[in-house]
C-alpha cells in the first residue's frame, strides 16, 4: 500500500508517495559465470625454457571478465566490469550491461555454458580476459528438450541441438573449450564437437563428437548425473607423418582432455577415461571408459518406531553429490546432499578429509584461482571457505575450513569466482602467471532471494593482505579476505542500462508497470486518496518486454519485444482504461521512405528504448538491430495513422575506444591529432552508410527536455550524441566517456545535459556550447558522497520548476536516495575556467553540420584545435580535485546552498523515482512483500552464527 502524501510545515519540502503496489515478481538465480580463461599457448615445454613463438598478450591483471546471470524465467544478464575515474583511490563494481530477453520456444533457463570462440588464437590478441565478442553461450532449461546457443550481442537464438533424452541435468565445457559434455537421463554421457569459428561463420553449428567418443559405458538406470568436472588436460604431441620431424617444433603439440569426473545420484561419484583419438597405427578402445567410482557417506530412511536401518539395507536412501571438482594436483572435492564437503585422493579413490560444513545440501561447489581454495553453499544460506595451507606435518598439505558467512536470505543456487580456474598443474612448466593479481578474487553468489551478491573472496594469508579490495569503498573496510569483506547485493529487479521498469504520466497521475509479457497502470488519486489499478494487460509476444513508456498525457502507451515495438491509445472510460492497438504501426514503420534502409519487414521493429515527449506528441524509438534514432508524430485523432518524420543515424563510430567520425579512413591511432581533422570537415556525411552496420549496440539511454527541444541519446558502445528536434537535425556529439551512460536528464530551464555514469560520477555538457563543463564544487562534493555508496546509482529526476539559481535534484539506486538542490548557475558560470572540453576525457571528433566553430562563425584552424587539445591535457589533473582559484569563487555558493542528503535504510529495492503533476513518487519492491510467494527455505534457531 502506498503511504499516504503528506506536506511538512516546511514549505520547501514536497509531497511524497511511497509505493509498494507494483505486483512483479522476479526470477531466482539458477546459473552464474564469468568470463572462462584459455589454457596456456600448446608448445613443447622443454624447448626455448617454455618461451612462445606467438606474441604474448598484454599484462592485464586488474581486468575483469563479463558475468553471465540466467534466471530461471529464461532472463540472461550481463554484468561488467566498472572501474572509478583515474586519480581516486576508490575501486569500481559491476554493473548490469544489459538483458537478453527469454523466447516464447525456450523460457526457462536451468544451466549454462561459456565457450571461447576462437582459443587456439586467442593469446594473439591484446587483451588477457576474453570479451563479450569472444565468447559463446549455450544454455538449456530443465523442461526443454533443446540446447541452444544464445547471441550475447543481440538476445537471439542462433541454433538449436536436440538433447537425447531430456532432460538436461548437467552441463559443462572442456577446458581445451572443443567439447560439451552432457548428462541427461540417459544411462550415458554424450559429448557434443564445438566447431572452431571461419571468416564465414563465427558461430558454427554444434557437431557430433568425434568417433573416439560415440561410445561411453552405461550407468545403472535409475542412476543420474547431476554434476560434471573435467580433468587437468594433457600436454602432447601431434603425431602427423606428414608434419615436421622437428621434436621442438611448437607447432606439433596440442592440449588434449583425457579424463572426467561426476558426480551421481547413487551416493558416489566416479571417474571417466577419455580415450585418445583413433590412430589406425595404434589400435585401441573407442569408447569412453568408466575407470573407478567411489562412495561417499549415506543416510538410512527410518524404520517404523525409529527403528535404526543397519547399513547395506536396501532402504537406504541416496546421498547426492550435487558437486565435483579436479585440484591443480589430481585430487578431487566433491559436495553432497548430507552438507559434507569431502576431499579425495585421486590415485587411490580414498577419503582424504571430510567436513559437515552445511546443515542442508551442499548444492553448489566452484574453485578458486590457482585450486588453493574452494567455496561451497546450498539451502542453509551459508557459504563456506576451504583453505589449502601447509601441513602440520611437515610434509604435504591439508584442507582447512577458514570460514562460514550467510551471505543470503535463501537458497543459493549459482557460485562463481574470477579470476576463474584453470585445470592445470600450478608446477607445470607453462602454466600461466596468474596467481599474483593485482586484485583480491571476486566470489558471485545467487539463489532464490533474486540478489546478486558481489563477495571479495581473498584468503587469510600475507599475499591477500598486499591485495586490492575490487568492491572496496573509502569508508568502509577495505581488506579482501573473505571472512572480513562486505558482501555487495545487487538489484533485482532495476538498475543498469535499459532495465526500467516504471513509467510515470505525470499530468495523467499514472504509473506504469512493465512485467515479462504484460504490463499493467495504476493511477494516484487526489488528495491523499490513495490509489487504484486501471488496466491490466497480457501481450501475445515472441521474447519478454524488454521497453515500455507511457505519455505524460497518459493517451500513449508503447511496449517493445526483441522483435516487435507495439503502440496502444489509451482511453479513459470511468475507473479504468480501454487500450486500442494502433494495427498499422508495423506497416507505417516498414513502408516509410525514410526507414527503407532498415529494412524492418525482414529484421523487426524491435526498440531498446522508448521514450514519448513531455508534450505528448512525438515518440522516439532506439532500434535494436541498427541503432539508430526513429521519430514518430503522434495525431491526436488516434484513427489516423502517425507519420515518421525523421530517422537519426549513428554514423560516428568506435575506434580504440573513442568516438570518431565514421569515415573510411577514420583515426585509429592510439591519439587523436586535432592537426587532422580539418582534412575531414570538407568530406560529406553520406559516405559511410549507416546500414553497413550488422551488429549496432542498443540505444541505453534516452531524453528529451523539458520543451521538447532537445533529445539525447546514449549506446552500449558510449556514443552519445545530441540532436535538434525542431530543426530535425546532428547537434553535436559528446567526447568520448570513461563509460557508457547510465543515465541522461536535463535540468529545467538551462541549456545543460546530465550524463551519469556507472561509476557514481556526474558530468554535465553544455549546449550552446557544444562542450563538457568541469565540476563546480558544489558537484565536486555530491561525487565523493556518492563514491561512498556501495551500489550504482540507478536514475536522476529533477522537479520541473527552478527556485532561483537551484533546482530540486533526486539522485536514487537501489537502496538509497540522494537529494541536493542544485546550483546550475555555479555549474555554467565558474569564474576563472578555460573554455575546453573536460580534461578527464579523450577529444572526439564532432559529427555535426555545424561543428565547432569559432566566434566569426567559420570551421576552427588547426591551431585553435592544438590549443583545446592543449588545455585539456593541461587541466586533467584538476578534475578530481578543483584548483584553489576555482574553491575561492566557490566557497560563497557552497555556503548558500543546502548539503546533499543521502538516506541509505528508509528505503528498499527501490525500482523507480518519479513525479505526479509536483508530486513525488518512489516505487519499492521489498523482499517482505513476496517472501510469502518463495519456496520455504531453510531455517534455523542458528541464525548468524559461523
Amino acid at each position: 500500500m502506498p503511504v499516504p502524501a503528506a506536506m511538512a510545515n516546511n514549505p520547501s519540502s514536497l509531497p511524497l508517495h511511497r509505493i509498494r503496489f507494483y505486483d512483479h515478481t522476479p526470477s531466482p538465480i539458477t546459473a552464474i559465470s564469468f568470463a572462462p580463461l584459455p589454457l596456456p599457448p600448446p608448445r613443447n615445454p622443454s624447448s626455448s625454457k617454455g618461451k612462445s613463438k606467438d606474441p604474448q598478450p598484454v599484462d592485464q591483471r586488474e581486468e575483469f571478465g563479463v558475468l553471465i546471470l540466467a534466471r530461471e524465467n529464461g532472463e540472461v544478464e550481463i554484468w561488467e566490469y566498472v572501474k572509478s575515474d583515474e586519480g581516486n583511490n576508490m575501486c569500481g563494481n559491476w554493473v548490469l550491461e544489459k538483458t537478453l530477453p527469454p523466447t516464447l520456444t525456450h523460457p526457462t533457463i536451468s544451466s549454462i555454458a561459456l565457450v571461447i570462440r576462437d582459443p587456439l588464437n586467442f593469446h594473439r590478441k591484446s587483451y588477457a580476459v576474453p570479451k563479450i565478442e569472444d565468447l559463446r553461450l549455450f544454455t538449456a532449461g530443465s523442461d526443454s528438450t533443446d540446447l541452444t546457443e544464445r547471441c550475447l550481442s543481440s538476445g537471439k537464438i542462433l541454433q538449436t541441438y536436440d538433447i537425447p533424452s531430456p532432460p538436461l541435468w548437467s552441463l559443462s565445457v572442456s577446458p581445451t573449450h572443443d567439447l560439451l559434455c552432457l548428462a541427461t537421463s540417459s544411462a550415458s554421457l554424450h559429448f557434443l564437437t564445438i566447431p572452431q569459428p571461419t571468416i564465414f561463420d563465427s558461430s558454427p553449428a554444434l557437431a557430433p563428437p568425434p568417433s573416439h567418443l560415440l561410445r561411453c559405458d552405461t550407468l545403472p538406470s535409475r542412476t543420474r548425473t547431476v554434476s560434471i568436472a573435467w580433468g587437468i588436460p594433457k600436454l602432447e604431441r601431434v603425431s602427423d607423418a606428414h608434419s615436421a620431424q622437428d621434436e621442438n617444433d611448437d607447432d606439433q603439440w596440442e592440449w588434449r582432455d583425457n579424463y572426467l569426473i561426476t558426480g551421481n545420484s547413487d551416493s558416489s561419484f566416479r571417474r571417466w577415461e577419455l580415450p585418445p583419438p583413433l590412430n589406425p597405427n595404434k589400435p585401441g578402445l573407442n569408447r569412453v571408459i568408466l575407470k573407478s567410482r567411489a562412495v561417499v557417506e549415506k543416510v538410512a530412511k527410518p524404520g517404523r518406531g525409529g527403528k535404526k536401518i543397519s547399513q547395506g539395507s536396501s532402504n537406504q536412501k541416496g546421498t547426492i553429490v550435487w558437486g565435483v571438482g579436479v585440484l591443480p594436483d589430481h585430487n578431487f572435492v566433491t559436495s553432497d546432499s548430507l552438507g559434507n564437503v569431502t576431499f579425495w585422493d585421486g590415485a587411490t579413490m580414498a577419503q582424504k578429509q571430510n567436513f559437515r560444513a552445511h546443515k542442508a545440501d551442499g548444492m553448489c561447489l566452484t574453485i578458486g584461482p590457482g585450486g588453493r581454495s574452494v567455496f561451497t553453499s546450498g539451502p542453509d544460506q551459508r557459504v563456506c571457505q576451504f583453505i589449502n595451507v601447509p601441513s602440520t606435518s611437515g610434509s604435504g598439505s591439508q584442507w582447512v575450513l577458514t570460514s562460514s558467512k550467510r551471505v543470503h536470505s535463501h537458497d543459493v543456487r549459482a557460485l562463481a569466482i574470477f579470476p576463474p580456474y584453470i585445470p592445470m598443474s600450478s608446477n607445470h612448466p607453462l602454466a600461466q602467471p596468474t596467481l599474483n593479481p593485482s586484485y583480491a578474487p571476486v566470489l558471485a553468489s545467487g539463489g532464490w532471494d533474486m540478489s546478486l551478491s558481489l563477495t571479495s573472496a581473498g584468503t587469510p594469508d600475507l599475499l591477500s593482505e598486499r591485495l586490492k579490495n575490487a568492491l572496496s569503498k573509502p569508508r568502509g573496510a577495505v581488506r579482501a579476505i573473505f571472512e572480513e569483506s562486505f558482501s555487495r547485493k545487487m538489484g533485482y529487479l532495476s538498475g543498469g542500462r535499459m532495465n526500467n521498469r516504471i513509467s510515470f504520466a505525470k499530468s495523467a497521475r499514472l504509473v506504469l508497470g512493465r512485467k515479462d509479457r504484460g504490463v499493467g497502470i495504476w493511477k494516484i488519486l487526489d488528495d491523499e486518496e490513495g490509489w487504484e489499478k486501471v488496466l491490466e494487460m497480457e501481450l501475445k509476444l515472441r521474447t519478454n518486454l524488454i521497453s515500455s513508456s507511457i505519455s505524460s498525457d497518459g493517451k500513449w502507451l508503447a511496449v517493445s519485444d526483441l522483435y516487435e515495438t507495439k503502440l496502444f491509445h489509451l482511453s479513459s472510460q470511468g475507473n479504468t482504461i480501454r487500450p486500442t492497438r494502433i494495427k498499422s504501426f508495423l506497416n507505417t514503420l516498414s513502408s516509410s521512405p525514410l526507414l527503407e534502409h532498415l529494412s524492418i519487414g525482414l529484421r523487426g521493429s524491435g526498440s531498446s528504448s522508448i521514450l514519448f515527449t513531455p508534450d505528448s506528441q512525438r515518440l522516439v524509438l532506439g532500434s535494436i538491430t541498427t541503432g539508430q534514432l526513429i521519430v514518430i508524430e503522434l495525431q491526436e485523432d488516434f484513427d489516423e495513422d502517425v507519420n515518421v518524420i525523421k530517422c537519426f543515424a549513428r554514423e560516428d563510430k568506435i575506434v580504440d575506444g573513442r568516438v570518431v567520425k565514421g569515415k573510411p579512413n577514420g583515426h585509429t591511432n592510439g591519439d587523436v591529432n586535432m592537426s587532422d581533422e580539418s582534412d575531414e570537415d570538407d568530406e560529406s556525411d553520406d559516405e559511410v552508410p549507416s546500414n553497413k552496420e550488422e551488429k549496432s549496440a542498443w540505444v541505453s539511454c534516452l531524453a528529451v527536455s523539458e520543451d521538447g527541444q532537445w533529445l539525447a541519446a546514449s549506446d552500449l558502445d558510449g556514443r552519445t550524441g545530441v540532436w535538434n528536434l525542431d530543426t530535425l537535425q546532428l547537434h553535436a556529439t559528446l567526447p568520448t566517456l570513461p563509460h557508457s551512460p547510465i543515465s541522461l536528464s536535463f535540468p529545467p530551464s538551462s541549456p545543460l545535459l546530465l550524463l551519469a555514469l556507472p561509476s557514481n560520477t556526474l558530468q554535465f555538457y553544455h549546449l550552446e556550447h557544444r562542450r563538457l563543463l568541469p565540476p563546480s564544487m558544489q558537484l565536486y562534493d555530491l561525487q565523493n558522497s556518492l563514491a561512498s555508496l556501495h551500489t550504482p546509482l540507478h536514475g536522476i529526476s529533477f522537479s520541473s520548476s527552478r527556485e532561483g539559481k537551484t533546482v530540486k535534484t533526486i539522485i536514487w539506486g537501489m537502496d538509497y536516495l540522494v537529494t541536493i538542490k542544485l546550483d546550475l548557475d555555479s555549474i555554467t558560470k565558474i569564474k576563472g575556467r578555460r573554455t575546453s572540453e573536460s580534461p578527464s576525457l579523450i577529444p572526439s571528433i564532432d559529427t555535426s553540420p555545424i561543428g565547432l566553430v569559432n566566434g566569426n562563425g567559420g570551421s576552427l584552424s588547426k591551431a585553435m584545435r592544438k590549443k583545446r587539445a592543449r588545455e585539456a591535457k593541461e587541466q586533467r589533473d584538476n578534475l578530481d580535485s578543483p584548483s584553489s582559484d576555482q574553491i575561492d569563487n566557490l566557497s560563497n555558493h557552497g555556503k548558500e546552498e543546502e548539503g546533499c542528503k543521502i538516506v541509505r535504510d528508509r528505503f528498499k529495492n527501490i525500482l523507480g523515482v518519479g513525479w505526479v503533476q509536483e508530486e513525488m513518487v518512489i516505487v519499492e519492491r521489498p523482499l517482505g512483500d513476496y517472501a510469502g510467494e518463495l519456496p520455504g527455505g531453510f531455517w534455523t534457531g542458528g541464525f548468524g552464527r559461523s
